[in-house]
């Protein structure tokens, strides 16, 4: 497929800008939705299905679960069209988990930030900052995007992972639904 070169220097193109490309390189005219469609088929051998890849990410969990028990991985998921589908994920790795219990600063910095590729959602991340004032990675997950429930959800399974340490301090950008969901959660 002619479009693949271009897809993999840069996954995240639309089919109107991959159309003025493959246009100026074959010298033609291509239909919208000749790209558009071909664009897909082309990302889907790239980077696979989205079914594949959701069945993949469940396999991860078991085989990170096997050489680490006490991670702490949570997929949640929704039923839509009688279809389970993915919703949104938390990942905090059992040595993160101990190497922020015992030697970081009761502090965590959580935010999140916007994800523009194949799937447009939000990446959160919880980090800290050990002994020496470096960052220290705690956790990290998916959502769609940040609302009260998605926030309140991340925020229980990050105190499932640490607990409830005696003094913490949580800092971030001043999310107004982040900071009512960080208030319930750790009071």
């Amino acid at each position: 497929m002619v479009a693949m070169p271009h897809l993999m220097d840069k996954p995240q193109m639309g089919a109107r800008e991959l159309q003025k490309i493959l246009e100026n390189e074959f010298k033609c005219k291509i239909s919208y939705d000749v790209v558009y469609h071909g664009k897909n088929k082309a990302v889907d051998i790239l980077y696979g299905k989205w079914e594949e890849s959701f069945a993949l990410l469940f396999r991860w969990k078991a085989a990170v679960m096997e050489k680490i028990p006490d991670n702490v991985i949570e997929i949640d998921v929704c039923m839509q069209d009688g279809i389970i589908c993915f919703r949104r994920f938390f990942c905090a790795l059992g040595p993160c988990i101990n190497g922020f219990l015992v030697g970081c600063r009761p502090y965590l910095s959580v935010d999140s930030t916007a994800l523009n590729g194949r799937w447009n959602g939000q990446l959160a991340a919880a980090t800290s900052v050990d002994g020496m004032n470096w960052m220290y990675p705690v956790a990290f997950g998916f959502f769609q995007s940040e609302t009260l429930d998605n926030w309140e959800w991340f925020m229980n399974q990050l105190r499932k992972a640490i607990g409830a340490p005696p003094v913490l301090a949580i800092c971030s950008d001043a999310c107004k639904g982040l900071m009512t969901v960080v208030k319930n959660v750790f009071p």
